[in-house]
Parts: C-alpha cells; sequence; structure tokens
C-alpha cells in the first residue's frame, strides 16, 4: 500500500473517530471542520467535553484537508455556559488539576493554531465559554438579549493572567477590565461596539457568516497566515514561554481556598433550590 493512501485511510479514521463523541458534533465542509458543541442545555464543560473539545483541536492541526476551524453550538440560544458547576466543582485537587491543565491547553491550542478559529456565538457565553470564544481569532455573535462574561469574580475565582491578557488583545485594556475586574455581562450591542464581536447578525444565521468570515482567511497563502498569526500571539505576550500552566499551582490553590470555596458552595445551593 501506497503511503498515500495510508495517510488517507489514518485521515478518515481519524476524523470518523471525531465525528462519534458524545458531546460535540464535528463535520468538514469544504475545507473548514465545524465543530458544534452538543451537551446538555447549556453545553457546561466537563473533563469529557474538554477532552473531546481538545481532540477535533489537534484533527484540526494535524489534517493538512482541514484549513479552517469553526466553533459553533447546536444549542440554541447559548454558545456555552462555562464550566458544569455539580460536576467540575465537586472535583478533588487532583482531578480539578488535570481538568484546568487541559482547559488550558484547549485556549492556548486554539490561539496557537496555525490555521483560522472562528466563533459563532449563538447566544450565551458566560465564563470558560466566553474563553473559548476570546481564544478565537473572530466572533461573530448573536443579536438580542444574549450575554458575555467572564464572571468568575463574583464566584470568588481568579482569572489566569492569560485570559486576562486574551481579553486586553481583544478589546484593550480599559474593555477588558469593565469585563474581568467587574464581572459585568456584555451585551451583543456592547461586544461589537468594543470590537468583542466582528458583526452582529441573526441567531439563525450566526452559523453560516462565522463559516464565511473563517473561509476568507482561509483562503489567503496558508503558510503566510499561519506565520503572522504565530507572530501576533508572540508579539502580543498571548502565550509567554510556559503559558498559563505555569500558574496552575496557584490557580488550584485558590480555587480550594476559604473565599473561593464558599462562593462555589453558595452557587451550588442555588441551582438545587
Amino acid at each position: 500500500m501506497r503511503d498515500a493512501d495510508k495517510s488517507q485511510i489514518a485521515r478518515r479514521e481519524e476524523m470518523k473517530g471525531i465525528s462519534n463523541m458524545e458531546h460535540i458534533k464535528t463535520e468538514n465542509n469544504e475545507g473548514l471542520l465545524i465543530v458544534k458543541m452538543a451537551r446538555g442545555k447549556a453545553n457546561a464543560l466537563n473533563t469529557a467535553m474538554v477532552e473531546e473539545l481538545n481532540a477535533a483541536l489537534d484533527h484540526a492541526a494535524s489534517d493538512e484537508n482541514v484549513r479552517g476551524l469553526v466553533l459553533a453550538s447546536d444549542r440554541p440560544k447559548v454558545f456555552s455556559g462555562g464550566f458544569d458547576v455539580l460536576e467540575v466543582f465537586a472535583y478533588d485537587r487532583e482531578t480539578m488539576t488535570e481538568f484546568f491543565g487541559r482547559f488550558i491547553d484547549l485556549y492556548e491550542g486554539m490561539m496557537r493554531l496555525p490555521k483560522p478559529v472562528v466563533a459563532a456565538v449563538n447566544g450565551h457565553a458566560f465564563a470558560g465559554g466566553a474563553v473559548m470564544a476570546l481564544a478565537a481569532d473572530k466572533r461573530v455573535m448573536a443579536e438580542g438579549d444574549f450575554g458575555f462574561a467572564l464572571n468568575e469574580i463574583n464566584l470568588g475565582l481568579v482569572l489566569p493572567s492569560g485570559m486576562i491578557r486574551m481579553a486586553v488583545s481583544a478589546v484593550g485594556a480599559t474593555n477588558a477590565r469593565e469585563i474581568a475586574l467587574e464581572g459585568k455581562t456584555i451585551s451583543p450591542a456592547r461586544a461589537l461596539e468594543m470590537g468583542l464581536a466582528s458583526e452582529l447578525t441573526s441567531p439563525e444565521t450566526v452559523l453560516d457568516r462565522a463559516i464565511n468570515q473563517a473561509r476568507e482567511m482561509a483562503d489567503k497563502p496558508p503558510l503566510t497566515f499561519a506565520a503572522i498569526k504565530k507572530a501576533f500571539v508572540e508579539v502580543s505576550n498571548l502565550i509567554p514561554p510556559g503559558g498559563d500552566r505555569k500558574a496552575l499551582s496557584p490557580f488550584i490553590e485558590h480555587w480550594f481556598s476559604p473565599e473561593s470555596s464558599q462562593h462555589r458552595q453558595r452557587l451550588i445551593e442555588s441551582m438545587r433550590r
């Protein structure tokens, strides 16, 4: 068997693997890998879902037939509500360390991907969901009564410095302060005003518009695009040496601190009422 044939078989098997996942749906749209989150009502992130998203990202990076990635939602009116509160908040220290490390791998991997990444934000995007949207090169957002928020501060949680750098890169220091330090929920109109959204459109057309924007970038000379994107990440210091994993221990220490534990417990209790 020729090497080319073996390579094609390997790609088909890899694509088959990511197409049969439990919490995400994938398809190749004329060279663009469309990844739709499809877990519960709010695409709440847990260990299994983060692993599946990382696998899809790895596929996008390794498959030469994939020229770009669109991260979307299969759920109406919500992109992602962030971490699965009832599951993730119950993780012990070891499990939480592994989970958050892999979440870091996910959003830093999106920024490192030498291909365009566009987020089709069809509704609410909170906490970890907002982080994933920030990691994209562009964000198309739905018009309507939706919110975007890095609301970790309201839960007694510390944002790793990388997430703050992502917010600053996307909207500037003053607007990033409004989002991260004040924990404010941003409307789609405000997101467009501050440059967080590249475009607002109806919820029904968010995915189509995101695909169009991804295709426009994917049509650029690929090696040149990859080099400029890498240079932008480096010049902006979006991922310094070691990335956010070097700050993983301090994050975990605060996560299990009395202050953070108290706020997380209050949220759990409010959800169970």
